[in-house]
């Protein structure tokens, strides 16, 4: 939806939320994919970011933001933003800013490697992915060094060849990540941030991230050992044994 000015985003943030929305997100800067987006620009005032993010709190839930840079970020955490994706670009500071504000950042281990996004060789898209891509090392360092509480995205919704290689871009977090800590970004502090939409929470079966009575059955069970061994995710093929979605087994290898 486009929304220019506060009324426009209070409306458009309420219709989105009528229609069953259970967290909202919105663009606060510059995109790598979209064709007339620049990365360094700021696309929402203070005030249009602050009302999406009161609207969002009168229906007990919480705003995300696509953003890279830091200017538009720190816009956005100071009107109340919760969970910032990507980030590809920033300084510490504004990791900082983010520990102080309590909000989540939602990153993307992006390289230019084999299984990069694909964008036309030359074209603005794949400059932008180049620039992105550069910033990512140092980003996860800092990030970790900040306390910043990390969560794994994927950023694949749009290809289905690199939606079936989660699992090896999880694994890519290895290079600053102990395993527990990568498979923490996949599962219980992951499961902390979507529970900021409170009622609104999509998974009403139990809280997520944890292995409990009571608690919503998504489960994997690995041929090995992944706090020793993370590079076990990348081939879900051979090496996951079962699979579970809310209690439900769509993948069984065992007797």
């Amino acid at each position: 939806m486009v929304a220019d000015g506060v009324p426009a985003v209070l409306q458009r943030t309420r219709e989105a939320l009528r229609m069953g929305a259970t967290q909202i997100k919105i663009n606060s800067g510059g995109g790598v994919s979209s064709t007339f987006d620049p990365l360094d620009v700021t696309q929402f005032t203070f005030e249009e970011t602050k009302a999406a993010v009161d609207a969002a709190k009168d229906w007990n839930t919480y705003v995300a933001t696509h953003v890279f840079t830091d200017e538009a970020a720190q816009r956005a955490l100071r009107a109340g933003v919760m969970s910032i994706e990507h980030g590809h670009l920033f300084t510490e500071a504004t990791l900082k800013m983010m520990v102080e504000k309590g909000a989540f950042l939602s990153m993307q281990p992006l390289l230019d490697d084999e299984d990069a996004i694909p964008f036309p060789e030359g074209s603005f898209s794949r400059q932008k992915y180049i620039s992105v891509t550069n910033g990512t090392d140092q980003v996860y360092r800092l990030a970790k060094k900040t306390g910043v509480k990390i969560v794994f995205g994927t950023d694949t919704l749009f290809d289905p060849v690199l939606a079936t290689k989660q699992g090896k871009v999880l694994s890519k977090l290895g290079r600053w990540f102990t395993p527990v800590e990568a498979l923490r970004q996949a599962t219980s502090t992951a499961g902390e941030l979507l529970a900021l939409s409170g009622p609104r929470n999509p998974y009403p079966a139990g809280p997520l991230g944890v292995i409990k009575e009571g608690a919503y059955a998504d489960l994997i069970l690995v041929n090995g050992n992944p706090l020793d061994n993370l590079d076990l995710v990348a081939d879900p093929e051979d090496n996951f044994d079962l699979i579970m979605k809310n209690g439900v087994i769509y993948k069984s290898r065992l007797n």
